[in-house]
């Protein structure tokens, strides 16, 4: 995809020159603005020192980066609390989506997650992290960042999948046959979950927010179970 340049005032960043190595997680924010673009943006964190940036903005045409990936932009950090363990501005970078307000509410169009998700991929393949260090503002700092990720959990589940759902176009018979069974797969007790979803399912079921049918049996699908990982991986569930 392209990405257009424009390099943010000094004031707004640290230059660091860090190495690949060192950028473990991507933040997703949003703008807060109703009806801005990628572009007013880069033209602001240009012109203005307000000590606060991201790397990129993203909205339904075009993305824009305005700090380098080597530099530190400051976008996650916060005088409080830090809710993740380790993500932080110095390992990682932040993506914004523009935002618009309907109904009383921030929204994303669908261009702009759609925008977000290929960027997110790129970033993901370039420097080699895993779906569950992509994570949100509020992950980090339990700011209300971005509102709609946050507000609407489904949304989110819907865009962590799709940074890992492979494209068909992409896939051989036999792997599209294999995604198909594999959506049919249900898990019916604890013990028939694979390792990379039991301790999950056992959390769940200890705290009682998954409960099996009137016969005891799970029945929980593949889709489900992916979907609830990805939550516990967020710290969504506690400890």
């Amino acid at each position: 995809m392209e990405i257009r340049f424009k390099q943010a005032n000094a004031g707004n960043y640290l230059a660091a020159s860090r190495g690949k190595a060192q950028i473990d997680y991507l933040v997703i924010h949003f703008t807060a603005n109703d009806g801005d673009t990628a572009k007013n943006n880069a033209d602001y964190f240009a012109r203005e020192n307000i000590s606060t940036s991201a790397h990129y903005f993203v909205d339904e045409k075009e993305v824009w980066q305005s700090v380098r990936d080597a530099d530190v932009a400051w976008h996650c950090g916060t005088r409080g609390t830090y809710y993740h363990p380790y993500c932080r501005n110095g390992n990682s970078i932040g993506i914004e989506l523009c935002s618009r307000m309907e109904g009383g509410k921030y929204v994303f169009r669908s261009g702009t997650v759609d925008n977000a998700v290929l960027l997110t991929r790129q970033l993901m393949q370039k420097y080699g992290i895993p779906a569950d260090r992509v994570v949100r503002h509020y992950d980090v700092t339990h700011k209300n960042c971005p509102a709609p990720f946050v507000e609407n959990a489904a949304a989110w589940q819907d865009f962590k999948r799709r940074l890992t759902e492979q494209e068909v176009d992409d896939m051989t018979a036999d792997e599209v046959k294999r995604l198909i069974e594999q959506s049919k797969t249900t898990y019916a007790t604890v013990d028939a979950v694979p390792d990379w979803g039991r301790a999950t399912v056992e959390k769940l079921v200890k705290k009682g927010w998954l409960q099996g049918e009137e016969n005891g049996a799970l029945n929980l699908p593949d889709e489900m179970l992916r979907v609830l990982v990805i939550n516990d991986r967020s710290g969504i569930y506690g400890d």
